[in-house]
């Protein structure tokens, strides 16, 4: 899952679907596709005037809370004005910013528990669970995506539109 930060009620413009630009796009003919990228495609798409940032939940999570939103205030999901968000993020900048710092990790294929498989009259114990890959995050990712939020925000300030994620 993902956060996205955008605005919108920001104006829209119609462009050329990038996807239908693609290598593998194109049916062949004969088949009333048209050669779009699939066969419900206009050859167009709406694409907002604002920009917007998309985060990783896990990357997300912690960069809300920073902020100052936390689960009771749905954190998932929410809107604000983009003053508030540009004072939250320069609050944020010149703080401890250490409680969104974390290690990556890699736990091996089989970490999640024994299992007692029957199987042709014999009897074995067998690891289960899939390789999982914890990725870090670091205190320059967090500015990173802060500078995402910065220019949204000062878009959003200075187009008189509201800030939503979810």
């Amino acid at each position: 899952m993902s956060v996205t930060f955008w605005c919108p009620k920001a104006p829209r413009k119609q462009v050329p679907c990038r996807f239908c630009d693609e290598p593998w796009a194109g049916f062949p003919e004969g088949n009333g596709k048209g050669g779009k990228c699939d066969q419900f495609c206009t050859g167009f798409t709406e694409e907002s005037d604002a920009p917007e940032a998309n985060f990783a939940e896990g990357n997300a999570i912690p960069l809300l809370r920073l902020l100052g939103w936390t689960d009771k205030d749905s954190y998932l999901g929410g809107e604000c004005d983009p003053a508030t968000m540009r004072q939250r993020i320069f609050h944020v900048r010149n703080s401890d910013r250490s409680s969104a710092l974390r290690e990556s990790y890699v736990l091996e294929p089989g970490h999640a528990g024994m299992a007692v498989v029957h199987e042709d009259g014999m009897t074995r114990i067998e690891s289960r669970g899939p390789g999982v890959y914890g990725c870090g995050n670091t205190d320059e990712k967090t500015l990173r995506r802060l500078g995402d939020l910065e220019r949204l925000a000062l878009w959003a300030q200075e187009n008189d539109h509201e800030i939503s994620w979810g």
